[in-house]
């Protein structure tokens, strides 16, 4: 009998329900016969027989082969559904559970392969059921789970978005839902490749339900309402839940969540660092937020019935070093550079960095603390304690950084709120902000140059000396308070500085022993920079032919005494800047904030005075592109703080191997700013020093 006849005679047994003939029949075929075909009337024929287990090890011996087939997902998902209502599982729920999961992704994955409107309908069912027992396995009440705090579109709205969405941007056949929402109902839409746009696009839609904080200065041109967008490749495994495919749902969902937890607000343009990369598999760490690509001009925006604007922002991936150029040179000049190395919108997670000839600076993620390595002590050793008493002294020494001024840029742009509640102690636990935005591990990243030098040297893990090692500062403080002989005692397991109780007490204390390593680190750091400090003046005087009279920051000891020597002068001030770190070109702000803060230990600086500023300049950098600068109100600010704590307001001078850049102060709020070529640093002494 031949194959299509054998296949009518399947039918025939099928209608008459007799699958274990078909079983029978295909199992005394020769190996050299059995191909897909018999395979997927074999995996069927089991289905039906209810033998769930033998059809999933025959669609399993198919995944290689099938997995662009939407139907055999389908079978997969039915086969499993199916399995997971045997006696085994009944008897054990993370067995019922991984199954169903297991389901889930299968018929996600066959709804994202366009199949007929009827298989859908049928699949919706599934994966309705599936979602209703897992709700049950969960403890979830579907009906009871409404939660009055949850911020959500109307039905009206949702009706106008949905309907926007599939206009401008696909159908959208699968959803991933959220499950346990807690502030917002932040669901992702999964449109599927089709001829015109052959990608995958998954989309938020949710997270425009919350209005963002927008500063007053952006609010008459951005919507304080946005969703997300981010697409990937059509051979995507969208549904597989492993990190390597599942990254992109767990970006759009933190991007959605950050205005909420930070209290601000995300716009084009903006850009936001992981800090780590986003799987195993690539080395993109960081987002870009631009106009969705490839699109009609009129879907950037939805209007609501209420009359109130969503924008949509499409989320690009970026490498280390393309944050770092983005920083320095802006949104624009970073877009037109992804544009001239082949840079789509689609995200490529083997592409090459467009910045990678320009040698950014590339280290690798200093990992100072995380809560694991303490509450996994609690775990193992049975302690009677909550995991969150993992990340105690972490927080302190999180809140002692903000209080100090030592968090990154950016923590002060995206999270103002928070750093104005530290500083004030209205906000004194961070355990909870410190899990949720920081993932419970403490970064050097997350500091600004002079916080991370300072952690790195405090929180030295190799350090031989334990007379300034913040762990053993902990250690130290669990003693005092316990006494020694309670300390040693079997009650603590060796773990004391665990049992601590967390409160203001205790940051009070243990701030004691932060503020002493920071002297001593200070102390030793004015020493060492102060030699740079000279070089730097010397390479003024080379470069630029200025007469250096006085040197900032590294030989000073107070503002009093160096808001007395600036009043010596009588021309106007230029504030020669070490070149480290690299300075945004339009972000003035970023200067003034090296000379306010703490930071600003970190760039030597040296002072000198200039009859004619402006004509000093043109001829001393005589190849330079001259522009204007506004001053925002924020680098107004600083710059009235500058006056009030110093008596006088500088013209600024950085420079480096790669170009010179002078912001000449005009008496308009205004800066000129003169970029010329770099010079180079001929003097091997000029390396980074810092204490070891």
């Amino acid at each position: 009998m031949n194959k299509r006849d054998l296949f009518y005679q399947f039918n025939e047994w099928r209608e008459d329900g007799e699958p274990e003939r078909i079983i029978d029949a295909i199992l005394k075929l020769p190996d050299s016969k059995m191909d897909d075909d018999y395979l997927t009337w074999l995996a069927e024929s089991y289905i039906d027989a209810e033998e769930y287990k033998k059809a999933i090890a025959v669609l399993e011996s198919q995944r290689r082969r099938m997995d662009g087939d939407y139907k055999w997902h389908f079978r997969m998902a039915l086969a499993l559904i199916h399995a997971s209502e045997d006696e085994e599982c009944k008897d054990d729920e993370d067995l019922r559970r991984n199954i169903l999961v297991r389901a889930n992704v299968a018929l996600a994955r066959g709804m994202n392969m366009n199949p007929p409107p009827s298989v859908l309908k049928t699949a919706d069912y599934y994966m309705e059921q599936i979602s209703d027992e897992l709700d049950e396995l969960d403890g979830v009440d579907s009906d009871e789970n409404a939660d009055e705090d949850i911020e959500d579109y109307d039905d009206d709205e949702l009706d106008v978005l949905e309907e926007h969405i599939k206009k401008h941007f696909g159908n959208f056949p699968t959803v991933y839902s959220e499950t346990d929402p807690k502030d917002i109902r932040c669901d992702i839409c999964i449109i599927p490749p089709t001829k015109e746009r052959d990608y995958f696009t998954l989309m938020t839609m949710g997270m425009g339900a919350h209005r963002m904080n927008i500063p007053k200065q952006f609010s008459d041109n951005s919507s304080d309402r946005a969703e997300l967008l981010i697409c990937l490749p059509p051979d995507w495994k969208v549904g597989e839940n492993t990190e390597e495919w599942f990254w992109p749902f767990s970006l759009l969902k933190g991007l959605s969540r950050l205005p909420i937890n930070g209290d601000t607000w995300l716009g084009w343009g903006h850009s936001v660092d992981n800090m780590t990369p986003f799987a195993g598999s690539t080395r993109l760490c960081g987002s870009l937020l631009i106009h969705p690509e490839d699109v009609p001009k009129d879907a950037d925006d939805c209007t609501l019935p209420n009359g109130d604007i969503v924008n949509f922002y499409e989320v690009i991936p970026l490498y280390r070093d393309e944050i770092c150029f983005k920083s320095e040179n802006g949104t624009k000049t970073l877009l037109e550079r992804l544009h001239s190395h082949g840079v789509g919108h689609v995200v490529d997670v083997s592409r090459s960095s467009c910045c990678a000839e320009l040698n950014y600076e590339n280290d690798d993620y200093v990992l100072l603390d995380c809560i694991e390595n303490h509450s996994d002590k609690i775990a193992e050793k049975g302690l009677p304690l909550d995991k969150i008493n993992g990340c105690n002294h972490i927080a302190i020494f999180l809140r002692w950084c903000i209080e100090h001024d030592l968090m990154f840029g950016e923590f002060y742009e995206n999270f103002p709120d928070i750093a104005e509640d530290v500083k004030c102690g209205k906000m004194t636990d961070l355990r909870g902000y410190f899990l949720e935005c920081f993932d419970g591990a403490m970064l050097s990243q997350y500091l600004n140059r002079c916080g991370a030098r300072f952690a790195d040297y405090y929180y030295d893990w190799d350090k031989k000396d334990l007379s300034h090692f913040y762990p053993a500062d902990v250690d130290r403080y669990a003693e005092d308070y316990f006494g020694s002989e309670r300390y040693a005692s079997e009650e603590f397991k060796d773990e004391a500085y665990l049992f601590v109780p967390f409160d203001e007490e205790y940051y009070r204390g243990l701030s004691k022993y932060i503020d002493k390593a920071f002297d001593k680190f200070m102390a030793e750091l004015k020493i060492q920079r102060l030699g740079y400090s000279r070089l730097l003046a010397a390479d003024a005087e080379k470069y630029f032919g200025l007469s250096v009279k006085f040197v900032t920051t590294a030989d000073e000891t107070s503002e009093k005494e160096f808001a007395a020597a600036l009043s010596q002068y009588k021309h106007p001030q230029l504030i020669i800047i070490d070149p480290y770190p690299r300075i945004s070109r339009d972000d003035l702000s970023e200067l003034f904030e090296n000379v306010l803060t703490a930071d600003a230990v970190f760039v030597t600086a040296a002072v000198a005075d200039i009859p004619d500023m402006e004509e000093w300049a043109r001829k001393q950098l005589p190849f330079a592109a001259v522009g204007t600068l506004p001053c925002d109100e924020r680098t107004k600010r600083l710059r009235q703080d500058i006056e009030k704590r110093f008596g006088a307001d500088f013209s600024i001078l950085t420079f480096d191997s790669m170009r010179s850049e002078l912001y000449l102060k005009k008496d308009n709020d205004e800066y000129l700013r003169f970029s010329d070529r770099g010079n180079y640093f001929d003097d091997p002494r000029c390396a980074d020093i810092l204490p070891d």
